[in-house]
């Protein structure tokens, strides 16, 4: 269920713009009441590239690892 509602959020939020966020994504989770675990996330990003549908990118930013997600060309 989760994997479908990230999915979801990924396809809104890359509708919008070509790149987003894992503090994006997170950031509209907690809006929705919804808690996740850093590493769940993870989990979920890398199931979607696996399956094609995203490209996460690592980036650190201000000492923290951010996920950057594009759509795959």
């Amino acid at each position: 269920m989760i994997l479908t509602v990230i999915g979801n959020i990924i396809d809104m939020l890359l509708k919008r713009q070509e790149t987003t966020t894992s503090e994006d994504i997170k950031a509209l989770l907690r809006r929705a009441n919804i808690q996740i675990s850093d590493s769940e996330l993870v989990k979920v990003l890398m199931t979607l590239e696996i399956h094609k549908k995203i490209y996460v990118k690592k980036i650190k930013k201000e000492g923290r690892e951010i996920f950057q997600i594009s759509r795959r060309k």
